[in-house]
């Protein structure tokens, strides 16, 4: 019994047993899993430590960085732009602007809450500036210094009120299309401030920041701050004082004769320098936002029109060269009217019958000059036309220069060689019309039109640009005079009279088009481009200029429209223009140094050359400048000045200006008293008084003959002594 009882125990405790002897068993396969899951996590720790270490090194190392240093860049002054005699174009002002040092902004979204009341803008177009992966944004450009002070007064973090450079057009729409403007960035858009952007933009630099444990920066010494390198200075080939008259006579002949548009180029002929370059309606560079891109747009290079009379330069130009006729060689012109494929060509004004060469040229004569086109063949018509720069880009390195259109022969209709001989079935540029004309005025040679004169660094060191560059002769020297002589003609006996100037030769040509249709076929019988191009002195040319007018609405002619501005803007730039023995343009080598300290100091300001300009556009640069004009005299012209161009005055300071009236010193008929002025203010009064000058030496006038005071006859000569300064006045030490 005992032994039956013991054996059931034994049964009923063997499961246990069983159990425990299992778990005895697997304990060992537990421990090794835990310890492999431990290793493992060792070896991932471990290698992401030495990928942290060594692979992400410099990460982490410029992440460590950030926390302490920062870098602020240092922002490079732009280069200025000056006219060929130093007048400032475009100059940089000093302004401030706020940024954003982001990696010491924790909740940007709080501080663009924070910033949008103090600065008057929402908080979700600053926040979404700081949305960038970039350590430091602007977030508000030139601002001024009340609003500066009350940033800074908040102390929000990392905010950083910085010194800027804004730039700035003192002379507003005079010149704007060539000169162009800037981004908010001072990144050139348009004009020369695009082309020439690599030169005037310069290269900013850094400046390297330490923070200590409480976030306050200083100077970090190991690391040195890269300095900018500033642009460079540019100085255009433009005059001011022309360009100045080039847009008041324009906008003057706009008004009266109710046109919709205008452009006036004026040229060196014998440089290929464009002096003045004008499109109406202008723009003011300061705001060009306010502005259509198509007022923005520089019409007198870019525009492609077809140009009417004065393109016959082409077929004359043809017929002398090639000797197919001599200028006093007869043509018979129809009595006005000729059928020539299936159209009818007439002439304008008179019914002319027999005419020679040179007076087809002078009356304008539609029907001779397509006879003449005819002999000469379109293949000659089509390479002159080429030869003078038609259809060909002018390379001025203007922006947006046009290349026009010219058909090759072959593409020409039984009617586009008499078109073409009339101005039309072509399309050119007002630059391109200028140097074509320039090529007769300096003797036969096409030359590439050139804008940009000099530029220098900040080192004072001044490069001259390339020297005028002649593209090809298109004429003998002989036949260009012959030309010339011709172009007089037309001004003294035909369509140009109303260009004439008493006591200067003058050549030149007249123009009448129709506009073509927008979006028909054919030409408008109301809209008309009306244009005059002409030079002076014809024995030795120094001025050219081509004016233009488009749709003007009181009248249409070239001859009655184009020609009477030409002849205002002549006489105003002869009325100024500077000694003929001095050459105004290239910078001396402390030019820059001397301008420098001038734009670094804002309180003071460099004097234009107010003179010959409109008393109200003098009263408005003075103004902008912060100036106060004081007036001597009555009219509306300025005649001189005081303190003189180029003189360095502070801010407020009184600026004379001597005023006179067109004629005013003719009227008078005595000779004014020149002596101790300047030639150049010599020359400029002799002008205004129709006296011929006779120049011996340079410098101040010393003596003057016929004396002051003495009546003016019809004709008369006065003679200038002059000598330099320096002569002056060591012979006056010695009296």
């Amino acid at each position: 019994m005992k032994k039956q009882f013991h054996t059931a125990l034994s049964r009923r405790d063997s499961p246990s047993k069983r159990k425990t002897k299992t778990a005895d068993a697997t304990q060992p396969n537990r421990s090794v899993f835990i310890e492999a899951f431990f290793l493992l996590f060792a070896l991932i720790l471990i290698s992401r430590l030495l990928y942290i270490q060594l692979l992400q090194r410099g990460k982490y190392q410029n992440a460590a960085k950030s926390q302490h240093y920062s870098a602020i860049p240092l922002e490079a002054q732009r280069g200025l732009i000056y006219d060929r005699n130093h007048n400032m174009l475009a100059l940089n002002d000093a302004c401030i602007s706020v940024g954003v040092d982001l990696r010491q902004v924790k909740d940007r979204r709080g501080l663009a809450h924070k910033l949008a009341r103090i600065l008057g803008e929402s908080s979700a177009a600053l926040l979404e500036r700081m949305r960038t992966d970039r350590p430091f944004v602007w977030l508000k450009r030139r601002v001024d210094a009340e609003l500066a002070k009350k940033i800074e007064a908040s102390h929000l973090p990392g905010i950083r009120i910085e010194k800027d450079m804004r730039r700035r057009y003192p002379h507003k729409e005079i010149g704007a299309h060539v000169i162009g403007y800037t981004d908010v960035d001072n990144r050139g858009i348009s004009g020369i401030e695009l082309t020439s952007d690599s030169l005037l933009a310069g290269q900013n630099g850094r400046k390297f920041l330490q923070k200590d444990a409480i976030g306050n920066s200083f100077p970090n010494l190991a690391m040195p701050d890269v300095p900018p390198v500033h642009g460079q200075h540019i100085f255009l080939t433009l005059d001011y004082v022309i360009q100045t008259i080039a847009t008041e006579e324009l906008r003057s002949a706009m008004d009266f004769f109710d046109a919709s548009r205008g452009t006036v180029v004026v040229t060196n002929p014998q440089t290929g320098e464009i002096l003045a370059m004008v499109n109406e309606p202008g723009f003011d560079p300061n705001n060009p936002g306010a502005y259509s891109t198509a007022t923005r747009r520089n019409r007198a290079a870019a525009d492609q029109f077809e140009p009417g009379s004065t393109f016959k330069l082409i077929t004359f130009a043809a017929v002398l060269q090639e000797n197919v006729r001599r200028p006093n060689d007869v043509i018979f012109c129809e009595n006005g009217a000729w059928k020539f494929a299936d159209k009818v060509i007439t002439d304008h004004g008179e019914r002319y019958g027999n005419l020679s060469v040179a007076e087809v040229l002078a009356k304008s004569s539609n029907i001779g000059t397509t006879k003449l086109a005819r002999l000469a063949r379109k293949e000659k018509i089509y390479r002159y036309a080429r030869d003078f720069g038609f259809g060909m880009p002018p390379r001025a390195g203007i922006e947006g220069e046009a290349n026009g259109t010219l058909k090759m022969p072959g593409e020409w209709s039984g009617y586009t060689i008499a078109a073409m001989a009339m101005g039309y079935e072509v399309s050119v540029t007002a630059v391109q019309m200028a140097m074509a004309y320039g090529a007769v005025a300096n003797g036969g040679l096409l030359l590439q039109p050139k804008i940009l004169m000099a530029r220098s660094d900040a080192h004072g060191r001044v490069e001259r640009f390339d020297e005028p560059q002649v593209v090809r002769r298109v004429l003998t020297k002989d036949v260009a005079a012959e030309l010339a002589h011709m172009f007089e003609g037309v001004v003294k006996n035909g369509t140009g009279k109303n260009a004439a100037l008493e006591g200067v030769r003058i050549a030149g040509k007249t123009g009448t088009a129709h506009r073509a249709l927008q979006n028909a076929r054919g030409y408008s019988r109301s809209d008309y481009i009306s244009s005059f191009v002409g030079f002076f002195p014809v024995e030795q040319p120094r001025y050219l200029i081509y004016v233009m007018l488009e749709n003007p609405r009181r009248d249409h002619w070239g001859a009655s429209v184009a020609a009477p501005t030409f002849r205002q803007i002549a006489q105003r730039i002869l009325g100024a223009e500077p000694s003929f023995t001095e050459r105004p343009g290239m910078p001396h080598e402390n030019f820059t140094e001397n301008y420098s300290e001038t734009i670094m100091d804002t309180r003071k300001i460099v004097l234009p050359d107010l003179t010959s300009r409109h008393r109200n556009v003098g009263e408005e640069i003075l103004k902008s400048l912060e100036l106060k004009p004081i007036w001597d005299g009555e009219g509306d012209f300025i005649l001189n000045q005081m303190p003189p161009p180029g003189s360095t005055v502070l801010r407020n300071s009184p600026i004379t200006l001597q005023l006179f009236e067109v004629g005013q010193l003719a009227r008078q008929a005595r000779m004014p008293n020149l002596i101790g002025l300047s030639l150049r203010q010599a020359l400029r009064q002799l002008s205004l008084a129709n006296v011929e000058a006779r120049v011996v030496g340079s410098g101040t006038v010393v003596q003057q003959y016929p004396p002051p005071g003495t009546p003016i006859s019809s004709g008369v000569r006065c003679e200038l002594r002059c000598r330099s300064e320096a002569v002056v006045a060591q012979e006056a030490v010695l009296q």
